[in-house]
């Protein structure tokens, strides 16, 4: 499962970007401030490399993967057997 490594919305305050802000320049849309919000990962490669841009930040600063359960079940598992 991919997980944020940081609070986006708080880092996205630091260098000036509120929703407003956002959805006025068109930089992040509404609903995926919300998924920032709700610290919900299931975002587009496009929207991860707005948010690399202005954030000045790799990928790897931002999500990181947590092997679950789930994962080991519904992936990895596949690929074992």
């Amino acid at each position: 499962m991919l997980e944020y490594k940081l609070d986006i919305i708080k880092e996205l305050d630091k260098v000036g970007i509120n929703t407003t802000i956002a959805k006025k320049t068109g930089i992040f849309g509404q609903a995926t401030m919300k998924k920032f919000k709700e610290k919900d990962t299931s975002i587009t490669l496009d929207n991860l490399n707005r948010l690399c841009a202005v954030l000045e930040m790799q990928p790897r600063d931002i999500i990181k993967y947590v092997e679950t359960e789930e994962d080991r079940e519904k992936i990895i598992s596949k690929i074992s057997d």
